[in-house]
Parts: structure tokens; C-alpha cells; sequence
């Protein structure tokens, strides 16, 4: 008796309560067309996408990590402090600047910062920013010397290549 009673609490303990492991997950549509998630079936006809049976898929674009780092309480903060913040002859470039010859249209914003650093200038266009988009320049550095890279960027990808040798 005693195993029979300690086999039933088992089988009940396993066929009880479902972990959140096992929970599914469906996009419904909702009233007036919104979008919902969910952890039951839809109504029928509303189903728009069950993840169990179709997992959704994930993208990663690489960048590069950004490290925080503690801002100075306001009160300490004086004139002095933000304009000996940086100093004119310091480079915005990372130091990539021998990897500009690789920039080609087509790449998008953010692997160009992740090749070759942040633009020295960035310039929009005073038009709307779907026509003309923004230019990036990158001014002559030890490993790019006499050259401006200029770059013009719509839709978050680069659109044109100019590159000027300047003496």
C-alpha cells in the first residue's frame, strides 16, 4: 500500500501543474487589427503566427561595446571642466583610418562606425533626410594621410564613396 500511495503522489507530481517551459506562445489578431500575444490558442481564424511551430528568427548586427562610465555630479561641474573636456588637437578617429579604403556602398551605418570609428564631421542635409541623407567626413589621419573620406549615407546605408586627396 505504502508504494502504491508514494507511486500515485509521483505520477501526480509530474502530471500536475506544467512548467513555463512548455508554454506556448501565438500572435493573435486582435479587435480593429491590433496584434496580440498570448500563452493560449487563438480564436479560430485569428491565428497569425504560432512559435512553437514557426520560431522566430533573430538578427544581430555587431557593434562595438560602449563602456559607461560615471558622469560627475552637476554641482562640480564648472566652465573650466567642459572646455578642457577635450583638447583641440585630440583626433575624434579611432585610429581606423587605414580601413577607409574598404568603405563601399551598400555597408550600413553601423559597421562603418564599427570599421572606422565616428565621422570628424556630420553634416545633414538641409533638405528632408530621405532626399539627401547625411554626410560623414573623415579628415586626413597617420593612416589615411592627404585624403578626406566623405560618405553620404540615406536610409542607414552608405549610398556614395568620395574620396579627395587634398595637399
Amino acid at each position: 500500500m505504502p508504494l502504491l500511495l508514494a507511486l500515485s503522489l509521483l505520477t501526480l507530481a509530474l502530471l500536475g501543474p506544467h512548467s513555463t517551459a512548455d508554454a506556448t506562445m501565438v500572435k493573435c489578431r486582435g479587435d480593429q487589427g491590433s496584434v496580440v500575444y498570448q500563452d493560449e490558442p487563438c480564436k479560430p481564424g485569428m491565428e497569425l503566427r504560432n512559435f512553437d511551430t514557426d520560431p522566430a528568427t533573430v538578427s544581430v548586427v555587431p557593434g562595438s561595446p560602449v563602456a559607461a562610465t560615471p558622469a560627475p555630479p552637476a554641482a562640480q561641474r564648472t566652465r573650466a571642466a567642459l572646455v578642457a573636456r577635450r583638447a583641440p588637437e585630440q583626433k575624434l578617429s579611432s585610429g581606423k583610418a587605414a580601413e577607409r579604403r574598404f568603405i563601399r556602398t551598400g555597408m550600413s551605418e553601423s559597421e562603418v562606425i564599427r570599421r572606422i570609428g565616428k565621422p570628424e564631421v556630420d553634416a545633414r542635409s538641409s533638405r528632408k533626410q530621405g532626399k539627401d541623407g547625411k554626410h560623414w567626413s573623415y579628415l586626413p589621419a597617420a593612416g589615411d594621410p592627404d585624403t578626406i573620406t566623405t560618405l553620404t549615407i540615406v536610409g542607414g546605408l552608405v549610398a556614395n564613396v568620395e574620396r579627395k586627396v587634398v595637399r
